[in-house]
């Protein structure tokens, strides 16, 4: 993503323009574009619970609303979009569909304990899938955040997706 830094060349305050600008741009906080909008109903509903969980720590087997695993999460996130979705990640991975191309508002799967992707051991709500963000509650020690996958810096376990599933298929 290219990022435009404007300098300012009168007054006192140009410099510091252009160092916080320059700042934002390599900390990768400069004006980013806005997340697609959702592809549904359901999707946006999802995300903007998810989004008002933000910060709420995590918590093993949590499904709210003080604290949330990763999958208690995005079963809430669900709810709360009157969609019923599977309690644990093994399960919403297997209740599907499975999608190659994410959406926003779609699932993305981790592989789990076992290394592979036939029992997702993490699940995560997508935001922005052209920039890999996601809300999640990563595990112990953490919030409820958006992180990326799939980049390098991404959390260690988040490299690469087992899969993506909708659970909004057929919601209105």
């Amino acid at each position: 993503m290219a990022h435009r830094i404007r300098i300012r060349r009168r007054g006192i305050g140009g410099g510091f323009v252009a160092a916080a600008g320059l700042i934002l741009a390599v900390y990768g906080h400069a004006a980013a574009s806005p997340a697609p909008a959702a592809p549904d109903r359901a999707a946006a509903a999802a995300i903007a619970y998810a989004q008002a969980q933000l910060g709420k720590p995590y918590l093993w087997g949590g499904t709210g609303p003080g604290a949330f695993d990763c999958s208690g999460l995005v079963m809430q996130a669900y709810a709360a979009a009157g969609v019923s979705i599977p309690r644990t990640s093994q399960d919403q991975w297997a209740a599907g569909p499975q999608v190659s191309a994410p959406r926003p508002g779609d699932l993305v799967f981790f592989a789990g304990a076992d290394g592979t992707p036939a029992a997702p051991g993490h699940v995560g709500l997508v935001v922005d899938p052209a920039r890999h963000l996601m809300i999640d509650a990563y595990g112990a020690g953490t919030v409820v955040r958006e992180e990326t996958w799939g980049l390098p810096g991404s959390a260690p376990g988040l490299a690469g997706p087992a899969g993506f599933t909708d659970p909004a298929a057929g919601a209105s």
